[in-house]
């Protein structure tokens, strides 16, 4: 497998264009004729496309993490509702809110309606969340 052949094979299995893979380092042209074999590229220009396909692994990862995170939330959140553990959905809220990881709104109406489904109130829904 030549360099092109293999930078190809990167490129689609992460699908995204010529363009995109070229990212910047060379042109979409050039980099059309490296896939093809018309033209090699040197050793800096390589690692140069070695560092983007890992930092779009790494984003990648980050996704995955980040959705991983969510779903197991998700899972506490319903896990302590259904069980009307109002002490597991304050955890819950605190590991939400020290965690650092910034939670989609629909995360925190979740909880809200875990709170007011095991506390058979809506107290704990804020004003904002009512509106909606």
């Amino acid at each position: 497998m030549t360099i092109g052949e293999a930078l190809k094979s990167v490129r689609l299995h992460a699908g995204i264009s010529q363009t995109e893979m070229a990212a910047g380092i060379v042109s979409e042209s050039f980099y059309s004729k490296v896939e093809r074999g018309v033209h090699a590229i040197d050793a800096e220009t390589l690692i140069e496309f070695c560092r983007f396909i890992i930092l779009m692994l790494l984003a990648f990862l980050h996704k995955l993490i980040i959705i991983h995170l969510l779903d197991h939330f998700l899972s506490e959140i319903t896990f302590a509702q259904n069980r009307r553990d109002i002490k597991a959905l304050d955890k819950i809220k605190q590991k939400i809110e020290d965690g650092g990881v910034q939670v989609p709104q629909w995360l925190k109406f979740k909880l809200e309606l875990a709170y007011a489904w095991a506390l058979r109130s809506n107290d704990k829904i804020s004003p904002e969340m009512k509106k909606k």
